[in-house]
């Protein structure tokens, strides 16, 4: 099975940046990019490829022990072709808060508890809106640089990624909530 750890968005983050998307998908004429549901906006913390599921069954066992982060934060600081060098993607681009950096380290700790092994690629806070094609036609709509959204996460997710014809489609196969949680008692 193909699988990741990833933050899912809170409802309002993917409608926002699906409606940025929707708008620049309305000019890209050209059809350069392959623009990405919104019900598939994620921040990747790890990704595992191909994995056993007995191997998975481990992880999840390690992620329920690691995983201690609550209340992480962070913003949209920016859309922008993404890498810089080699552009493959337009992304939304997050500010590496410490409550991010953090939950991606016992993220790692866990795969690695897990005796996994995986791409050992900097880990640069983005989420994808669109996978350009690098056809002869270049995008020619605009990317809205200047983007100020908070995001307060509500769960980490183990996904196993299918490949489909029309894209891929994510199926959650472990959900860990990581957002603030209101003990008070309502009293009337």
């Amino acid at each position: 099975m193909r699988t990741f750890i990833a933050l899912s968005l809170p409802l309002n983050v993917r409608n926002s940046l699906g409606d940025i998307a929707a708008k620049m998908a309305y000019q890209d004429k050209s059809n350069a990019v392959r623009w990405a549901n919104q019900d598939n906006y994620h921040v990747t913390l790890a990704f595992l490829g191909e994995q056993d599921p007995l191997v998975i069954d481990q992880l999840t066992r390690e992620l329920d022990y690691e995983i201690s982060s609550y209340g992480v934060e962070t913003r949209i600081t920016g859309l922008s072709p993404f890498p810089e060098s080699k552009p493959k993607l337009i992304a939304a681009i997050l500010e590496a808060t410490d409550s991010l950096i953090e939950i991606q380290k016992q993220t790692i700790k866990a795969i690695n508890s897990a005796n996994l092994s995986i791409d050992k690629r900097r880990f640069v806070p983005h989420i994808t809106l669109g996978r350009l094609r690098h056809s002869r036609n270049p995008y020619s709509g605009t990317i809205p640089m200047a983007l100020e959204l908070p995001i307060d996460f509500e769960e980490l997710v183990l996904y196993e990624s299918h490949l489909r014809s029309n894209g891929a489609e994510y199926e959650p196969l472990y959900q860990y909530p990581i957002g603030y949680t209101d003990y008070s008692i309502d009293q009337e």
